[in-house]
């Protein structure tokens, strides 16, 4: 590789402030005056009459449509057909596959792309590529995008009231960009943009072992305090500027990857997505063989925070059959997947031991 590959390191404008969706009108009317929305149910209640009454006021037309619950590319072509002729901007409002529906609507169609999330549970408000999966929720891949986001705008407020156990999940999978990402980078060109990146994972990582036990009790009160101002951007802006910056040197491993495997076996479909990565971390720490001592601190911060760290801490209550160990490998070392960015070749072999070490590991886990 010679100079710098393509970066994309941070959305055009980023705005955190409690109650910024009494004012979202005037930001999102500074970019376009059309606006498609994308939303779930309960992200629309939990902010949507606070969003439309802002639009409203500032005289902008919208139009607001229900997503199916996957992020499918099935649901991004039904989507298309209901776009308004002369729209100018997509919007997505809600949690992690929302937004990437939202995102892949407007990459599809050329569109800037707006972000509301109402939750921190993944980075996709900021990341420059969209997870597609089944319409049975069975991860496919993920197009990566040469546009980011126009705007994001991030209510404390909302996010404070929502489920903790979502900010929970945020904190696995941006936790996990560090333990990725220099996995990914090893035996690549560091060039600045690279460097940057790994900055990136490092200060999401020391800030989420800093503040997420404090963001965890402040949410479950539906406190926006200053810990869970710091976790949601770690979660949400700086997450995704890891592989905004560092690009192909930065992206996700093998955490990742277990995760797209996962997503086989039906009982882990209500398990949210960072809870399966919580789980794909401690997999990728089994194949590098690291040390008891680290892996004693990773399940400490775990219990700590109410991440999971057993398999049936994601759903799975059962001994798996072979046929579904084999499909779980097969999905995490399809080259779609991410585990080719560990620094060694992994067989299913090295998979399927490593399942064990980490049913092991949490076998024996302080209570």
């Amino acid at each position: 590789m010679n100079g710098v590959h393509f970066v994309l390191g941070s959305p055009n404008a980023y705005i955190h402030e409690p109650g910024i969706l009494n004012r979202a009108g005037e930001w999102i009317g500074q970019y376009g005056k059309s606006i498609f929305i994308v939303t779930g149910h309960k992200s629309w209640e939990s902010c949507g009459d606070r969003l439309t009454t802002s639009l409203e006021r500032e005289g902008l037309v919208y139009e607001v449509q229900t997503y199916k619950g996957e992020c499918s590319y099935e649901e991004v072509n039904r989507l298309r057909e209901l776009v308004p002729a002369g729209t100018e901007l997509i919007c997505g409002v809600g949690g992690g596959k929302v937004l990437d529906t939202a995102k892949a609507l407007a990459n599809s169609y050329n569109k800037p792309f707006v972000a509301i999330p109402t939750l921190a549970a993944t980075c996709a408000a900021i990341a420059n590529l969209s997870i597609m999966y089944t319409e049975d929720g069975v991860y496919i891949d993920f197009p990566v995008y040469i546009r980011g986001t126009l705007l994001c705008l991030v209510d404390t407020e909302v996010i404070a009231k929502a489920p903790v156990r979502y900010l929970g999940a945020g904190i696995a999978d941006t936790l996990a960009k560090w333990i990725e990402a220099p996995m990914s980078a090893t035996g690549k060109k560091r060039n600045l943009p690279t460097v940057g990146g790994l900055q990136a994972a490092k200060l999401c990582y020391d800030t989420l072992i800093e503040h997420s036990a404090q963001a965890m009790q402040d949410a479950s009160r539906s406190i926006p305090s200053e810990a869970l101002q710091y976790v949601i951007d770690a979660n949400l802006l700086f997450s995704g500027m890891v592989a905004g910056l560092g690009e192909d040197s930065c992206r996700s491993a093998g955490a990742h990857a277990i995760h797209n495997g996962l997503t086989v076996i039906p009982e882990t479909h209500l398990i949210l997505h960072g809870e399966k990565v919580a789980y794909g971390i401690l997999v990728q720490l089994a194949l590098e063989k690291r040390p008891q001592s680290y892996i004693d601190e990773i399940l400490a911060f775990y219990q700590a925070v109410g991440l999971p760290y057993r398999l049936e801490q994601i759903g799975i209550h059962r001994e798996l059959s072979q046929p579904e160990w084999e499909e779980v490998v097969r999905i995490s070392l399809l080259p779609s997947s991410t585990m080719g960015n560990m620094s060694f070749s992994v067989t299913s072999g090295m998979v399927l031991e490593a399942f064990r070490q980490v049913e092991q590991w949490s076998s024996t886990a302080k209570k």
